[in-house]
């Protein structure tokens, strides 16, 4: 005697089968190339576009002039948010020179380790790294007309990096911003092309903290993950 849900999966399969050659046509009669933006394109710098974007998401943008003016909002992010730990990039792969002097400076511990998949040594990494109250990254694309910050994973590059500490500081390129999400995959493409999840890489897409609402439509920020997010432009 079979299952209720096998009963069920039978006739999606069956129906599946049926339609396949419609299916298959409709896919392939179809564009695969998306469009490099949505919204109408206006003349405005794509740093102000991202940054009044993300402001609208109750996050934070921040438009600097150079590396230096850059370090010293980084400086007042974890002072404000007295932020003695940090789960961080490694230096070569965030970019911005100084970085370092700064967190010593600060007396700010940072943890760059991975997280092993063993579930022994995952949750003891886990409990090594829940102090730390802030994350910084670097990121790959800043999607300028939706404010995300695209931001993948690998070596050096700690997923956990822009998830994990209440505070999330990204540093964004003026080169890395494009307009739409089109033209993000269209970047990507041509960057990873096929290894884009090689060696267990993800690709986490940021717009602002998360927002979650209970049945009484209270809404929370930052339930899943950061609840303050800075983007410093640089």
């Amino acid at each position: 005697m079979t299952t209720p849900r096998e009963r069920m999966l039978a006739r999606i399969r069956s129906g599946l089968e049926k339609n396949r050659p419609i299916l298959e046509h409709e896919a392939a009669a179809g564009s695969h190339t998306p469009p490099t933006h949505v919204h109408p394109i206006y003349e405005t710098d794509l740093a102000e576009l991202f940054a009044a974007e993300l402001r609208k998401l109750s996050a934070y943008a921040h438009v600097c002039a150079d590396e230096e003016e850059a370090l010293e909002v980084i400086r007042s992010i974890l002072a404000a948010g007295e932020v003695q730990a940090a789960i961080t990039w490694e230096d070569a792969q965030i970019g911005l020179g100084g970085l370092d002097t700064l967190l010593n400076t600060l007396g700010v511990t940072r943890h760059t380790v991975a997280i092993e998949r063993d579930a022994g040594t995952r949750a003891a990494a886990l409990q090594q790294l829940e102090p730390a109250t802030a994350c910084i990254s670097g990121i790959d694309i800043a999607i300028a007309e939706s404010a995300t910050l695209v931001v993948h994973s690998g070596p050096g590059r700690p997923r956990l990096a822009s998830l994990l500490a209440p505070i999330y500081i990204a540093i964004v390129r003026r080169d890395q911003l494009v307009r739409g999400l089109g033209e993000a995959l269209a970047r990507l493409k041509g960057e990873y092309a096929r290894h884009l999840f090689a060696g267990g890489g993800a690709l986490p897409l940021v717009t602002g903290p998360s927002r979650t609402a209970d049945i009484e439509m209270t809404l929370a920020l930052g339930v899943h993950g950061p609840r303050e997010i800075h983007a410093v432009i640089v």
